[in-house]
C-alpha cells in the first residue's frame, strides 16, 4: 500500500516578535543577534563625535611616530658627535699621560699631547726639525758670521731675521687673543682626562702682561664650546691672570680668576715701591705654591713682562713640572738671548711660532714654545 506524501510548501513569515530569532535552513540550528547599531549609536552627531575620535587618534598615532623618528634622530646624531669628539680629544677616565703606555711615536715623544700623527709623518717631522735645528747650531758656530753673535754693534731687526725661526710648525695652532696656541682642543682633551681621573681641575693657564685678560676669556671660551660639543656644562680650565696694576676686576666668569700680582726672576732683587719690598710681585715658584698648583703641570704660560723674560727663563726650566707650552713676548737683542733660546731648546722646546709684534719695529717677537719628550731629540745626540 502506497502513502501519498503532500509536497506543498506554504512559507511562514516571521513576526516582529520573532525579529530577534533566524533560522539557519541548512542545519536548522538557530543563532541570537542584535541589530550592529542602537538607534542612538546610529545617529548623525554619534557619526561625527565617533568621526573625530578616530581621526584624533590616527593624528596622535601620527604626531608620536614623528616624534619617536625626531628622537632616535637626535640621539644618534648626538652619539655620532660624542664618537667624533672623544676620537679627537679623548674624554675617557684613563690614567695619566705621564704613565700611560703610548701606542705611537708622536705619543711617546710628546708625553701624550700628539695623539692623531702617525708614526711616518711623526719620523718626517722628527727629520724636519733635525735639520732646522742643526742649521741654527752651525749659525750660531759661525764667528765669521756678524749676525751669529751679539755685540754692540748688532742690529736687532736683521738679527731676529736670521736666528731661532719656527723648528716644528704646528698644524692644529690656533689663535686666541692675539696668542698662537699648539693644538688646543688637546689641551682641553688632557684637562678632561685629569678632571675625570682626579676630579679637579689640571687645564691651567697663567697669563701676565699683554692683552692677558682678553687672551684668558677667549681661551675659556673655546674650550667651553668644545665640552658643549658633547653636552657638558661645566668648564674643565682655569685661567689665572696676574696683573700688579689692575684697578677694577671685570665681571666675574667661571674658570677666570685675578690675582693682583706679577711675576719677577728669583735671580733679581724684589722690586722695591715707596723705600719697601713691593708684596705686588712674586716668582712663579711663589706663586704656584699660594694656589697650591706645585704638584700640576702648567698647560700655557703667557708671559709679555717687557724684558724680564731674559732672566724669567730660569725660574720656568727649573719647575718640578715642566710647563706644556710657552708664549713669550721678547724684547731687543740682549747679552742672555742665545743663552735663553739654547737653555729652552736644551730643556725639550722647540718653536711653534714666531711673528714680529706690530709696534715692535722689527725688534719685538711674540714666540710660542711647545715641550716635547727628550725621546724626539734622540737622534741629533747620536
Amino acid at each position: 500500500m502506497q502513502t501519498s506524501v503532500d509536497y506543498s510548501y506554504t512559507p511562514v513569515l516571521p513576526s516582529v516578535t520573532h525579529y530577534s530569532r533566524r533560522i539557519n535552513t541548512t542545519n536548522h540550528d538557530s543563532t541570537q543577534f542584535r541589530p550592529r547599531y542602537s538607534a542612538e549609536e546610529s545617529s548623525d552627531d554619534t557619526y561625527q563625535l565617533d568621526l573625530r575620535n578616530r581621526l584624533f587618534q590616527q593624528r596622535k598615532r601620527r604626531a608620536l611616530g614623528l616624534f619617536l623618528l625626531v628622537l632616535l634622530a637626535l640621539m644618534l646624531g648626538m652619539a655620532f658627535r660624542l664618537n667624533n669628539f672623544l676620537s679627537e680629544v679623548h674624554i675617557t677616565n684613563v690614567p695619566s699621560t705621564k704613565t700611560r703606555a703610548y701606542d705611537n711615536n708622536a705619543l711617546r715623544d710628546s708625553d701624550g699631547f700628539f695623539d692623531n700623527i702617525s708614526n711616518e709623518e711623526w719620523g718626517e717631522r722628527k727629520q724636519e726639525t733635525k735639520a732646522i735645528l742643526d742649521r741654527q747650531d752651525e749659525f750660531n758656530g759661525d764667528s765669521s758670521n756678524p749676525s751669529s753673535g751679539i755685540n754692540a754693534n748688532i742690529v736687532p731687526r736683521l738679527w731676529w731675521l736670521n736666528n731661532w725661526n719656527v723648528s716644528f710648525p704646528c698644524d692644529q695652532e690656533v689663535p686666541l687673543g692675539n696668542k698662537f696656541i699648539c693644538n688646543p682642543v688637546r689641551i682641553v682633551s688632557l684637562g678632561a682626562e685629569q678632571l675625570n681621573a682626579k676630579k679637579e681641575r689640571e687645564c691651567i693657564i697663567y697669563a701676565s702682561g699683554g692683552n692677558d685678560i682678553e687672551f684668558g676669556a677667549q681661551f675659556l671660551d673655546y674650550a667651553m664650546a668644545r665640552v658643549m660639543e658633547v653636552g657638558l656644562t661645566s668648564q674643565i680650565c682655569e685661567v689665572h691672570i696676574f696683573n700688579p696694576n689692575m684697578q677694577a676686576e671685570p665681571q666675574y666668569r667661571d674658570g677666570l680668576f685675578l690675582h693682583k700680582w706679577g711675576f719677577y726672576p728669583s735671580n733679581r732683587q724684589k722690586p722695591i715701591l715707596n723705600g719697601t719690598l713691593s708684596d705686588s710681585f712674586k716668582t712663579i715658584e711663589e706663586t704656584m705654591k699660594e694656589l697650591n698648583h706645585m704638584e700640576k703641570t702648567l698647560s700655557i704660560l703667557a708671559l709679555d713682562c717687557e724684558g724680564c723674560e731674559w732672566d724669567m727663563f730660569h725660574d720656568i726650566l727649573s719647575l718640578s713640572f715642566p710647563i706644556q707650552q710657552l708664549i713669550i713676548q721678547v724684547h731687543g737683542v740682549s747679552d742672555q738671548t742665545r743663552s735663553m733660546f739654547a737653555a729652552m731648546q736644551s730643556g725639550g722646546y722647540v718653536i711653534t711660532h714666531k711673528e714680529a709684534a706690530p709696534h715692535g719695529n722689527g725688534e719685538v717677537y711674540d714666540y710660542s714654545f711647545l715641550r716635547l719628550s727628550q725621546s724626539f731629540f734622540d737622534e741629533r745626540k747620536k
